[in-house]
């Protein structure tokens, strides 16, 4: 089976199969090509790919260097790529990851334009550097000229997209979110005064007035020394508020929220089965859950919670709703949606972590993530340690760490031991004031599933709520059937309810089946068999023999 090629192109090249580095790839031009290929997306001529990394030689030496590379990169990556006489391509099919590209979607606006903060997150957690830092090609000056190119539209996109994360924690009173941004765009752009007067405004509204002052006498002095020029009136004037301590916060903006009189977005199914449910006007049901886990978080220090059922019962679904409802934008939720959860939602970071996506079993990306999604400073390269260092210094927002299928984090990932989960416990229990919280979510109690799986840790021990779910209550289960844009017959919803035993995914399943029998035109009960075979084999995982015994 072949492995899935990672290539990493921001930053110091890195190219690796499946978790190992490649170390035969010792030619610089073949890394060349490899690069290029990946990142242009689309077949070069074998004449164009010669004259691009030996331009300084006839052409029969050129193509004749090309195939000598060309065998080396066959040798290593042949799954890879598209080779016939007259072209080659990197073969888009094949099993691979390049960050440029996952960089380059995770900026991209929608079609209606609003920025969308999160995926922006994910974006310059991604961000290592400069497109291929530190490559050059001698004697190469058109694959030179690429490179170029390529590294300021790469910056261009970074700077976009930490300037909008500044403005969008500016707006949303996220200070230390905003500080973190702000001061990794110096790092970028260290002569942009408006940078540094966003920086002055989120250092003082943050009550680090001392510190936004010595803001303006850096920005004072980068100008002097790089541009020879004095701050703009404007700056100055900013100082002069901050010293006064009459700076107050910017009024609300409309520009990164959808209006309130919009309606839940038309490409969100009216019912979703099989993925976790993400959009809130979606989620139905576990009212009494959302109460208690809520309830744990309201005050500081605040509490530790489990999220227990069988698959398939809403866990991953209840973690991202818990992650999204209180600060969802009204045009987001339906009529009467309860949203007031929290006392200040706009102060919290919620941090989730998919212990199915593999890349995050190693220790290294695992902090790595935690530490960006945090809003903390997120070294590339962080030991336990530094990473305790870092979240006991810089931690200040309330946290709330979604451990999704920790289950199998316990059961895969042997490199995440007891050492790391006992810093995890140390963090939240001793070291950050009772400002970091973990819920998790798994098929047994934490206790039991860390007995199974040989670990001691006494992280597995602090989480004093488990919520146990099981079947919607009755009348959750007929307010999702009653989000059908086309109504039911009363006989189908009595039908659909004791069918599914009011299982969060048994009932997706038949009211999807069924709103397409009503649209399709169709009559009768046919439509019955078919949505039976839907669910049969998710009745078998939640409940034996059938549907679950329905709650009323």
């Amino acid at each position: 089976m072949t492995k899935v090629l990672n290539l990493a192109v921001i930053g110091p090249l890195a190219i690796k199969k499946g978790e190992a580095p490649i170390g035969g790839l010792t030619s610089i031009k073949a890394q060349a090509l490899l690069c290029y290929l990946a990142v242009a997306a689309r077949p070069f001529s074998r004449q164009a790919l010669a004259g691009l990394l030996w331009g300084d030689l006839p052409e029969a030496d050129a193509r004749r260097n090309l195939r000598g590379v060309l065998m080396k990169l066959r040798a290593e990556f042949d799954p890879f790529l598209l080779v016939s006489h007259q072209s080659l391509a990197f073969n888009r099919e094949s099993a691979y990851t390049l960050d440029l590209e996952q960089f380059k979607a995770l900026v991209a606006r929608p079609a209606d334009g609003r920025p969308q903060p999160d995926n922006l997150r994910r974006a310059v957690a991604l961000y290592r550097g400069d497109f291929l830092e530190d490559f050059h090609l001698r004697h190469a000056p058109a694959f030179e000229e690429w490179l170029t190119q390529q590294r300021a539209e790469l910056r261009k996109h970074m700077v976009d997209a930490l300037q909008t994360l500044t403005a969008v924690a500016l707006q949303t009173a996220a200070y230390d979110e905003g500080i973190a941004h702000a001061r990794r765009l110096l790092t970028l752009e260290p002569a942009d005064e408006a940078i540094h007067r966003q920086l002055m405004r989120l250092l003082s509204l943050s009550g680090q007035r001392s510190a936004a002052l010595a803001q303006f006498d850096q920005c004072r002095t980068v100008l002097r020394d790089e541009l020879g020029i004095e701050p703009a009136d404007e700056t100055a004037v900013l100082r002069d508020q901050i010293r006064s301590n009459s700076l107050t916060p910017p009024a609300a903006s409309g520009r990164f929220a959808p209006s309130t009189a919009q309606q839940v977005q038309p490409s969100v199914p009216p019912f979703i089965a099989g993925p976790p449910i993400t959009h809130p006007a979606r989620f139905f049901g576990r009212e009494r859950e959302l109460k208690r886990l809520f309830h744990l978080l309201r005050h500081v220090p605040m509490q530790n919670a489990a999220v227990v059922g069988p698959r398939r019962s809403g866990k991953t679904s209840l973690l991202h709703y818990l992650k999204t409802i209180t600060t969802a934008v009204p045009g987001h939720l339906r009529p009467g949606q309860v949203q007031d959860w929290l006392p200040h939602p706009q102060q919290y970071r919620w941090v989730f972590v998919d212990f199915q996506d593999t890349r995050l079993g190693d220790p290294q990306t695992l902090r790595h993530h935690l530490l960006s999604s945090m809003g903390l400073t997120a070294p590339e390269a962080v030991d336990l340690e530094d990473f305790l260092d870092i979240v006991s210094d810089e931690l200040r927002a309330p946290t709330v760490v979604l451990f999704d299928e920790i289950g199998v984090a316990l059961e895969r990932y042997p490199q995440l031991d007891d050492a790391f989960w006992e810093s995890l416990r140390s963090l939240a229990t001793n070291q950050v004031n009772g400002r970091l919280a973990f819920i998790l979510s798994s098929a047994e109690t934490p206790d039991r599933l860390a007995g199974q799986s040989g670990h001691g840790s006494p992280f597995f021990n602090i989480f004093g709520y488990v919520a146990n779910l099981g079947p919607l209550k009755g009348e959750e289960a007929r307010a999702l059937i009653a989000s059908s844009p086309t109504p039911f017959p009363q006989a189908d919803v009595e039908w659909i309810l004791a069918e599914s035993g009011c299982w969060p995914m048994l009932l997706q399943i038949l009211c999807r089946e069924r709103l397409l029998a009503l649209s399709e035109g169709e009559t009768g009960a046919g439509w019955r068999a078919d949505a039976l075979y839907q669910i049969a084999p998710f009745r078998r995982e939640n409940g034996p023999g059938g549907a679950a015994e329905r709650v009323d």
